[in-house]
């Protein structure tokens, strides 16, 4: 496989609770002195590596350390990453000095939420793929949440944790194991390390394109959670 070229991890974010505390302490494990070093954010240059403290997280409320890779060109690699499975959190954005930023994840697994004809609820974790358009998951054919999608041919999924949520709500389309092609299935088996192909329980692919997506974190991302709207991105 190639792509663009990468400078490897150069900057690592830590998020504090203490900025004081935590600027003292990291003085002295790296040996030097802040050359950032603001109520808002304190960095440190050492070793060909950036480290960050942010307080309380910042406003992206992190709850642990986030590492960052250098590249010469961050949109094209945003296009590799995302077209190999990885989903974008925060698109690239200018945070001063010319410097761009953007977080992906690689989430394998999402909270897949169906219902029976007769409306009752059933909640399964599920591994899944992303393609750049829809979802793909597996389940035996004949189970309840295999049953409840080729009924209802709707779905509603939760990915992340609860504090940092990705909500979609999509249509279903479900097909026989056999009926997807072989690259497709390999690509989801390497994905998720679960091949439903080798089974000898009959599975079926369920193929949910989203319709509304919602994304936020807490209390102060609620205006701002509708990502898309009846298949129409709005960021």
């Amino acid at each position: 496989m190639t792509g663009s070229s990468t400078e490897g991890i150069k900057t690592v974010l830590h998020p504090v609770s203490d900025l004081a505390a935590a600027r003292a302490v990291y003085a002295a494990l790296l040996g030097v002195s802040p050359q950032a070093d603001a109520s808002y954010y304190v960095g440190f240059e050492v070793a060909g590596q950036h480290i960050g403290l942010v307080p309380g997280g910042g406003p992206e409320g992190m709850t642990s350390p986030v590492a960052y890779w250098h590249v010469p060109d961050i949109e094209a690699k945003l296009a590799e990453v995302t077209a190999a499975g990885a989903t974008v959190k925060e698109p690239a954005r200018d945070v001063g000095f010319g410097r761009l930023v953007a977080t992906v994840t690689h989430d394998i697994d999402a909270w897949v939420a169906s219902a029976s004809a007769d409306g009752a609820p059933y909640l399964v974790p599920l591994s899944f793929d992303w393609d750049g358009e829809a979802l793909r998951v597996a389940t035996p054919t004949d189970s309840q949440t295999g049953r409840n999608l080729a009924a209802g041919r709707t779905v509603r999924l939760g990915l992340g944790p609860t504090r940092d949520v990705c909500m979609i709500e999509g249509g279903v389309e479900v097909l026989e194991i056999s009926a997807l092609p072989q690259e497709r299935g390999d690509r989801f088996a390497a994905r998720t390390g679960f091949d439903p192909r080798a089974l000898d329980t009959p599975y079926s692919w369920s193929r949910i394109s989203p319709r509304r997506i919602q994304a936020w974190r807490e209390v102060n991302e609620l205006p701002d959670r509708e990502l898309m709207r009846d298949g129409r991105w709005l960021v």
